[in-house]
């Protein structure tokens, strides 16, 4: 449940009323360091304010005086998905498959990037679960952190990339990929009505919310001059048959996934003199630090990547 930060006006009885990412007014009520958070399924804030004063009171003995009941994970899963969490449509999909994977298996898959999204799947069910006052007999798994990818496309890599690729429209949205850091979900929700003469609007999702970012073109620009309508199944279809033909037992193209372009354009970026700064604004990462996890295999480079003045990297780009 997504709530945001900012509360409505203050209430005749203990609590406060928020308003989620679609609308909707949560009830969230505290006591003796414990909340609670129930949807109040309208828009109206006087409608919401009447359901409010309707639930307080059970909220509050459900807070004062918990009592806790015992059941099976897959109980709890079904209790779970059956919750309105104003989640979306694709999260309720991932959650669900999951979760009824997980009941069945008994067990977690091996792939270590895999695994961390079950666990933590896993666990959040085990927390909301607490919250609402169950007990299951599932215990909550330790989330091992991967240590960061360092695959990028080798100069050989990259030439054949650009050489030898099928030329369509999925090979543009690679470049556009590689040229500017994008995201690939970014790329292929564009707007061609949000294209600027050095930049592009693209909607990026973070943790809370969907906004607007910036991503400049760079050497980019003549891979958008047309509208697409391209899904992400599409894309990687296209990445996939194309990366295969040129595979080898040298290493080629192996272990080589869409979103290393993304990688490869920070690096690159870095060893032209950008700044950790920079980089993280144009790759849009909300801190720093992300960027610095980012790019911890390649420190070495941070320190002996060269100057460049501003100048020479570019006079025209927007104010980061």
């Amino acid at each position: 449940m997504v709530a945001s930060n900012r509360a409505s006006k203050k209430l005749p009885f203990p609590g406060s009323l928020y308003k989620d990412r679609n609308g909707y007014y949560i009830y969230q009520l505290s006591y003796n360091y414990k909340r609670k958070q129930v949807s109040t399924s309208v828009k109206d804030y006087k409608l919401a304010v009447q359901t409010a004063r309707k639930i307080y009171p059970n909220l509050f003995n459900e807070l004062r005086y918990p009592t806790k009941q015992s059941i099976t994970f897959k109980k709890l899963i079904e209790i779970f998905l059956k919750y309105d969490h104003n989640y979306s449509l694709r999260t309720i999909e991932l959650y669900t498959d999951i979760l009824t994977r997980f009941s069945k298996l008994k067990k977690l898959p091996p792939h270590p990037t895999t695994r961390s999204i079950w666990v933590r799947t896993i666990n959040r069910v085990i927390n909301w679960g607490n919250r609402q006052g169950y007990l299951t007999d599932q215990i909550k798994y330790s989330i091992n952190e991967t240590n960061p990818r360092t695959r990028i496309l080798s100069s050989e890599e990259l030439q054949i990339f650009k050489d030898h690729f099928t030329p369509c429209i999925y090979k543009n949205i690679c470049m556009l990929s590689l040229l500017t850091g994008a995201r690939q979900m970014e790329l292929l929700s564009f707007d061609l009505s949000n294209k600027f003469d050095n930049y592009i609007i693209v909607h990026t999702k973070t943790k809370k919310s969907i906004k607007k970012k910036a991503i400049q073109l760079f050497d980019a620009k003549p891979y958008i001059n047309k509208v697409w309508s391209v899904s992400r199944h599409q894309l990687n279809k296209y990445w996939g048959t194309e990366k295969s033909k040129h595979i080898n037992k040298s290493g080629l193209f192996q272990n080589l996934q869409f979103r290393d372009l993304r990688r490869t354009f920070a690096v690159t970026k870095l060893l032209e003199g950008y700044s950790i700064l920079e980089i993280s604004k144009l790759m849009g990462h909300d801190k720093v630090a992300t960027t610095e996890l980012y790019l911890k295999p390649f420190e070495a480079i941070m320190i002996t990547a060269p100057l460049v003045s501003k100048m020479q990297k570019t006079s025209d780009r927007p104010p980061l």
